[in-house]
Formats: C-alpha cells, sequence, structure tokens
C-alpha cells in the first residue's frame, strides 16, 4: 500500500516539477474555451456563468465557510475560490509535497485564509467538525480507500456540512465501455481531419483503445483507481442538492491532451468541429447511449452515520 502511495506522490511530484517549463495552452479538454462556453451554456444557461458565478449566487452562506480542499495539489484552483470569493478559508491537502510547496509559496498573498499541507487523503485523517464544506475537484477519483476517506470527510465536517465536487465517476482505471468507443472512433475517423489529429512526436490519434491496467498502474496508480465505486459512495453518506451532467464521456476521449492544443478557438473550423463533437455527446447522453463520466455535485451530510 504504501509502494503505491509513493509511486502516486512520486508522479505528481514529477508533474509540478515540469508544470513551469511545459505548460500548454490547454492541459484537457475542459480548458478549451468553446468546450467550457458550451458546458456552461449547457449547466448554467449562459457562455459566460462560470461555476465560480454559480456557487456565489447560489450558496452565498459559503463566503465565511471554512473549507477543506482534497487533493488540492499546488492549489491553483483554489486560489481562484477565494479571489471570486466563494469560501471563507481553504485547507489543502496533497500527497505531493512538491505541490505543497508551490501551493504554499503563493498563501500570503490571501492574509492567512488558505494554506497547504502534505496528507494521504485515503487516511481520511482531517480532524473532527473542523469545516463547513469539503471541497473536491479532480479527488475523488485518485482515492484508493474511499470508505475511509468519506468516514473521514463526515468526521471533519460541522452538522449540515456539505460536500462539493467536480470530478470524474467514469470507468475505473478507463476501462471505457464498449459504446463509448465506439462513439469515440465513429467521429474521430469521420470528422476529425489528420493534421488536428497529430501528436507532438508526429504520430496520429487515430483509434482510441482502452488502456491496459499495468499502463494505468505505470502511470499514476491512483488514476481513477476505484472511480466507478465513487458515486455509490457518495451516496450513501451524504444527500445529493444539486447535480450536474457534465459531459466528458466521449469529449475527454476525442480532445485529449495530446491534441487538444491543436484547436484554435478562433477558427472557424475548429471549432465547428467541437461543437459537433459537443452536440454528439450530449445526443447520445440524452439517448442513454452514454452516461456522463464528469459530474458537479452540491451535496449535504447525512444525520444518520451509515452501518
Amino acid at each position: 500500500m504504501e509502494s503505491i502511495r509513493a509511486a502516486a506522490a512520486a508522479h505528481w511530484n514529477r508533474w509540478q516539477k515540469t508544470r513551469g517549463t511545459t505548460q500548454p495552452q490547454y492541459i484537457d479538454w475542459g480548458d478549451h474555451p468553446t468546450i467550457a462556453a458550451r458546458i456552461q451554456t449547457e449547466l448554467f444557461g449562459s457562455p459566460t456563468i462560470t461555476v465560480f458565478d454559480y456557487l456565489k449566487s447560489a450558496y452565498p452562506e459559503f463566503a465565511t465557510a471554512s473549507a477543506l480542499s482534497l487533493c488540492a495539489g499546488d492549489g491553483s484552483f483554489e486560489k481562484l475560490l477565494l479571489t471570486h470569493g466563494i469560501f471563507g478559508s481553504i485547507t489543502g491537502m496533497d500527497i505531493a509535497a512538491e505541490r505543497v510547496a508551490a501551493g504554499n509559496s503563493a498563501a500570503d498573498a490571501f492574509s492567512g485564509r488558505l494554506q497547504f499541507a502534505v496528507g494521504d487523503v485515503n487516511s481520511g485523517e482531517f480532524g473532527d467538525a473542523q469545516y463547513d464544506v469539503v471541497f473536491a475537484k479532480a479527488a475523488l477519483h485518485h482515492v484508493e480507500q474511499l470508505e475511509k476517506m468519506f468516514a473521514g470527510v463526515r468526521r471533519c465536517l460541522k452538522p449540515g456540512g456539505k460536500l462539493v465536487t467536480i470530478d470524474f465517476f467514469g470507468p475505473t482505471r478507463f476501462q471505457w465501455t464498449d459504446a463509448q468507443l465506439v462513439a469515440v472512433n465513429h467521429f474521430i475517423d469521420n470528422t476529425i481531419p489528420d493534421d488536428l489529429l497529430r501528436r507532438a512526436d508526429g504520430s496520429l490519434q487515430k483509434h482510441i483503445t482502452r488502456p491496459t491496467i499495468a499502463e494505468m498502474i505505470a502511470m499514476d496508480p491512483s488514476e481513477a483507481v476505484r472511480s466507478s465505486e465513487v458515486r455509490s459512495l457518495l451516496d450513501k453518506h451524504f444527500t445529493v442538492e444539486k447535480e450536474f451532467a457534465v459531459g466528458g464521456t466521449l469529449l475527454n476521449l476525442i480532445f485529449g491532451e495530446a491534441i487538444i492544443n491543436n484547436f484554435d478557438a478562433e477558427n472557424p473550423q475548429h471549432v465547428q468541429i467541437i461543437n459537433a463533437a459537443f452536440d454528439y455527446e450530449r445526443r447520445l447522453m440524452n439517448e442513454r447511449v452514454i452516461d456522463s463520466d464528469f459530474r458537479f455535485i452540491v451535496a449535504t451530510l447525512k444525520d444518520v452515520t451509515p452501518d
């Protein structure tokens, strides 16, 4: 178990060290402004209403709340949460010391309202009745000891506390469904020209397949380690108050990090392809051919501790 944790920490420490020198314009599909605008329109009714705008409007009480952020990394998103006035204070936890150090190096600007600590979220050791909100962005799908983690989240929240999560709930270790792969490869083969499918090494992203379990573990043993089980455990401890189907079931695979930066947000042809992919994904979601791999959820702690 310790070797798995160490390998995950090493992966993210390496990622942090290369972040400053190799940072692309878009890290993943959700960063692209065309996709972001479509998601915001679908979820909140306008291309200009962000998740920050939504949280600030729907949960004004969060402005004075103390929040624990799980798997906070270098705190980039947490800094935005405070800048937008979403929470009163945030304590971030991450297993990678390099990422925590990067977060703390810029925390002084927030006058004691932001701090980061090295810790293993799998331990569930977050304190007792200490926080109003637990925030988890792209965090829960990295947790192997989900039962311990959720029990710890229960303990650390004050009565009536909330969980806010934007996360991946899709197939464990990226074992994509048959329907997902058929749809993705159909779209790539019939819609995207080769010049937009070219990776940095010159190869083409022409056929998406499931990675092997060994490949996933070698890359990062925490990646989507039990992602398909997260929702059932969340429902055991929390009552879902708001839920938004973000999508990403196809978009995440079509516009992976290897090619997303090929798509120019100012190029009409590129934008047309992205919009076509978005519409295709939504249609298949509405027809229940595929589910939404990514979800934005706000949930309230249940009064009764589950057995």
